[in-house]
């Protein structure tokens, strides 16, 4: 088969995937494995012939094995598919597939240039949207990103950290569980944050990470953190919105603060992280905004200095995340 005959049927293992997911099945198999087909259309009330159908789609695709008559999870499925296991992306998968109706649409879009969120066509309320992508960011960080984050960040001298639009607090988390000195704030919405005390109280954070609500370019900051962390917000911002978010942190920063940028960024010379960094560039702006996308390092730079930074230093990550780290001047 060409690979145009191949990307004509792409999308039908991310709907069976989806599905799956959706359906509970790798965690229906985690429990109670291996299981005849008649049992799981039991499980979930739904038609053998169907299941059955689905299930050796799910075996062709390898999210599932099957022993004579009975299936279980694959061994990927096992790690990446069943919520809690520590590498679980389950929900960045439903982020990403909620996004289907504006796929569809693709043509459109681009004629006329905007963005269309999954609510905006229906597909997923906006309360599943935020939850899947605030939770989905979450997958992200705990898979792999948070590691490679702090192994390749040195911190042991820091103090207070601003983790500005930081979500649920994963990287702050991590940086703080690998830093027993550091404090950090996390600024960002309603919404991600009472995600984000979850997480804190499970950690048994709740002295050490302190949330701040409202919007981080409106809401009154100190000036003596000695570390900022910018992460996912540069790719979903214009131009002029992300020298904003830079002269910000360099405001927020004392005299030898560093800012830690980690986003889509376009660091080196990998043809696998090329191609999804080439992808993700046009996801960004379909998902967030036209001016939107997977910049290339230098601009970010730029950016940085323009803002006051100096001594920047570009790391790539095994992860598709990379690190840009720049200085405010003594």
């Amino acid at each position: 088969m060409n690979n145009v005959h191949q990307i004509i049927y792409h999308f039908w293992n991310s709907a069976i995937l989806r599905a799956g997911i959706k359906l509970e099945l790798f965690s229906l198999l985690d429990k109670k494995q291996p299981c005849s087909c008649q049992f799981i259309a039991d499980s979930l009330n739904a038609d053998f012939h169907f299941v059955q159908s689905f299930l050796e789609s799910c075996v062709a695709l390898s999210l599932l094995e099957k022993e004579q008559d009975k299936y279980r999870n694959s061994k990927q499925s096992a790690k990446f598919l069943v919520p809690g296991h520590p590498n679980y992306i389950g929900d960045l998968a439903l982020h990403i597939t909620n996004h289907w109706s504006t796929w569809g649409k693709l043509d459109k879009l681009i004629i006329e240039g905007r963005t269309e969120l999954p609510f905006d066509n229906n597909f997923v309320d906006i309360p599943t949207y935020w939850k899947d992508y605030m939770h989905g960011q979450n997958n992200r960080a705990e898979s792999g990103q948070s590691a490679n984050l702090v192994q390749n960040i040195d911190l042991t001298e820091k103090r207070k950290l601003l983790d500005l639009g930081g979500g649920m607090g994963s990287y702050a988390i991590a940086l703080c569980k690998n830093n027993s000195s550091l404090q950090a704030y996390i600024a960002d919405q309603k919404e991600p944050l009472e995600l984000a005390q979850k997480l804190i109280e499970e950690n048994k954070l709740s002295e050490r990470v302190f949330l701040q609500e409202g919007d981080f370019n409106t809401m009154k900051l100190d000036k003596d953190f000695d570390v900022v962390l910018i992460s996912g917000i540069v790719c979903i911002k214009s131009e002029h919105e992300c020298r904003k978010v830079f002269r910000l942190a360099f405001k927020s920063l004392q005299p030898g603060g560093l800012v830690i940028v980690q986003d889509f960024m376009r660091i080196e010379d990998d043809p696998q992280k090329n191609f999804l960094d080439t992808m993700m560039d046009l996801y960004l702006k379909l998902a967030f905004a036209p001016e939107a996308g997977d910049f290339i390092g230098q601009e970010i730079v730029s950016r940085l200095m323009d803002a006051g930074f100096t001594n920047y230093q570009q790391i790539p990550l095994p992860t598709q995340l990379n690190l840009i780290t720049a200085e405010k001047p003594l």
